[in-house]
């Protein structure tokens, strides 16, 4: 017979070893404006002014052999500027107990998640900024002179492609492929389902027939929410024509992280103060157009 013993080691009374893997950052919105065609500009210093034709000036026949040909005519520029008057930033405070309890691991997390957090509200400043409390003016809400166009109605491909002729007719872009889309995810949803009748084609293919899927940006970062009823939300369309960006991003001297192991001294803390000073402006107004009441629902 086997031998009968009393009790038994249960897992409740043993060590129970675990391994910590890495920190999973958090999701952060991809940023748009570089598919948005704007440029990036890194400035140390002072201010940053880019001079754009602003007059219309056109040539004209001589009538008669000794007639005079059209002139004389106004020639005159219009700035735009970038400059270092907009702020943004984040801190964070780290106890002595959390960084010796997960090392330095936990310093470089919270670093690269400031990083994302500014990231995510620069974007969203370029194309939203209200240009007020600190914020650029967007160029959604700026007053750059951008054609802003009501839709009021369902998203379809003719809404978009009324906006792509207009661009062609001023010269903006020489074909639709030239053109960069930036839409709410609703928006696609809603013209995904609309299928043209009796046929299993929908308005986004025929959008895609026109438009590369590398030109639209969907966001729902940079753009706001649809509101309303039937719920609406407005879309933006760019173009880059002769290597001209359509918008201009000043960044000042980066994104500048400041390590303070004095202020909580007392207490052994950390702060980490994460600055941008940056700022938008709008390009040539005909290369930008936005439409308004996109209809989604």
């Amino acid at each position: 017979a086997l031998e009968q013993r009393a009790g038994e080691t249960v897992a409740s009374g043993t060590p129970a070893p675990k391994m910590t893997a890495p920190i999973i950052d958090r999701l952060f919105p991809q940023s748009v404006a570089s598919i948005m065609g704007g440029r990036l500009i890194s400035i140390s210093q002072g201010s940053e002014e880019y001079p754009l034709t602003a007059s219309s000036v056109t040539a004209g026949w001589q009538a008669t052999e000794t007639g005079a040909v059209a002139g004389p005519t106004v020639y005159s520029t219009a700035q735009r500027t970038v400059a270092p008057n907009n702020t943004l930033g984040i801190q964070m405070k780290i106890t002595r107990k959390a960084l010796k309890q997960s090392g330095d691991a936990l310093e470089q997390a919270v670093r690269r998640d400031m990083n994302g957090a500014i990231a995510q509200a620069m974007d969203a400043a370029v194309f939203q900024g209200t240009g007020a409390s600190g914020q650029p003016a967007g160029l959604l809400v700026g007053s750059y002179g951008i054609t802003s166009t009501a839709v009021a109605a369902a998203a379809t491909w003719a809404a978009f492609r009324s906006a792509i002729v207009r661009f062609l007719v001023a010269n903006a872009a020489n074909s639709p492929s030239e053109v960069k889309l930036l839409i709410r995810p609703e928006i696609f949803d809603k013209m995904d389902g609309t299928l043209i009748t009796n046929t299993g084609i929908s308005e986004w293919d025929r959008m895609l027939n026109n438009v590369p899927a590398a030109n639209i940006a969907m966001s729902s970062n940079a753009l706001a929410a649809p509101t309303g009823t039937p719920a609406a939300s407005t879309a933006l369309l760019t173009t880059d024509i002769g290597g001209v960006p359509p918008f201009f991003v000043g960044l000042f001297g980066g994104i500048d992280l400041i390590r303070d192991p004095f202020s909580d001294a007392a207490s052994g803390g950390l702060r980490l103060t994460g600055l941008a000073t940056m700022d938008v402006s709008a390009g040539r107004a005909p290369q930008l157009q936005i439409l308004t009441g996109v209809q989604s629902a």
